[in-house]
């Protein structure tokens, strides 16, 4: 979501944003991405500095579905000109968006069985 933030998805970006969650979080088994070329080039550069050394990279389509399915209710929401000012803007609606889906998802499933 962070290089949702920004308005170009440059591989600048993309190392920063990886590189601090491989700190933040450790190494992954794997890794599915799309195949932005920002991303591409980013991980190969992590690679060469000792980052995401055991990690398998998969940029199949169908893998990244699931994924990009789980956020769809948050891209639905806003316009790809509209973008967040800051970090903290983001995270409040973001929060607000996942409370809301999580509660819509409880009453269906309910509402099924």
């Amino acid at each position: 979501m962070d290089i949702q933030l920004r308005k170009t998805r440059d591989h600048q970006v993309a190392y920063m944003f990886m590189k601090r969650l491989v700190k933040a979080f450790g190494e992954p088994t794997v890794l599915t991405t799309d195949k932005v070329p920002a991303l591409l080039y980013a991980l190969k550069k992590l690679k060469n500095k000792g980052f995401y050394v055991h990690t398998k990279h998969c940029t199949v389509k169908h893998f990244n579905n699931r994924i990009e399915q789980d956020h769809r209710h948050i891209k639905r929401r806003f316009v790809k000109s509209a973008r967040f000012q800051n970090l903290r803007h983001a995270s409040r609606t973001l929060k607000g968006i996942e409370t809301i889906h999580a509660i819509y998802k409880q009453k269906r499933s309910q509402i099924l069985i």
